[in-house]
């Protein structure tokens, strides 16, 4: 019986990861001092009326202005978390850029969450990109806690509808082609949806 219930529990243990190269656990367990966790690209779409409470960020951009979300309702906000010291985010910077100048014209407001590293090394680093949005400073964590959870891969971008509810997430880097169709899709959104 106690052989039993162990191989029922390595069984149910063994397929409770990913067993795929690169899954989050594997990433974890490895010991490569990459210092974060990237995701693989997947994508969550969250219908209207599966959407959570309006998210509350606030911050200080890099320039020094004050920043809060809740002044962007009726507009769609992608929030992107990223740092210069995040290959994959690296990567996904122009593409980035490339959806902000496809869509700027429209009710669409873009803002970087910076994590873990200095106000003049982020900017320095936006600045060699010519990344044009604006960014959030380091905040030592907080709007990392204020996106409930959402964000637990570097780079996580979410796309937030007019209210400030998570309409969709892309945990790892993206194509400047999936955000503007992201995007594209909850501005299309009826206005009792959003």
């Amino acid at each position: 019986m106690v052989l039993l219930a162990a191989a029922l529990v390595l069984t149910a243990a063994a397929g409770c990861g990913d067993s795929q190269n690169g899954s989050i656990r594997d990433q974890a367990r490895s010991g490569d001092g990459k210092g974060y966790v990237s995701g693989d690209g997947s994508i969550e779409v969250t219908a209207p009326e599966r959407r959570r409470s309006p998210l509350q960020v606030t911050g200080t951009t890099l320039t020094g202005s004050p920043w809060k979300l809740s002044t962007e309702r009726g507009k769609v906000v992608v929030l992107n978390v990223w740092g210069s010291w995040c290959a994959p985010c690296v990567k996904e910077a122009p593409d980035l850029e490339a959806a902000w100048q496809r869509l700027r014209d429209k009710p669409v407001q873009f803002m970087g969450l910076n994590t873990r590293e200095s106000t003049g090394n982020a900017a320095a680093f936006l600045s060699s990109r010519n990344i044009t949005y604006p960014s959030l400073s380091d905040d030592g964590g907080r709007n990392l806690l204020a996106l409930r959870g959402r964000a637990a891969t570097v780079p996580t971008t979410l796309v937030l509808d007019r209210q400030g509810r998570e309409a969709a997430r892309v945990l790892g880097p993206l194509t400047a082609s999936t955000l503007t169709g992201l995007v594209t899709d909850v501005l299309a959104e009826p206005a009792q949806s959003s």
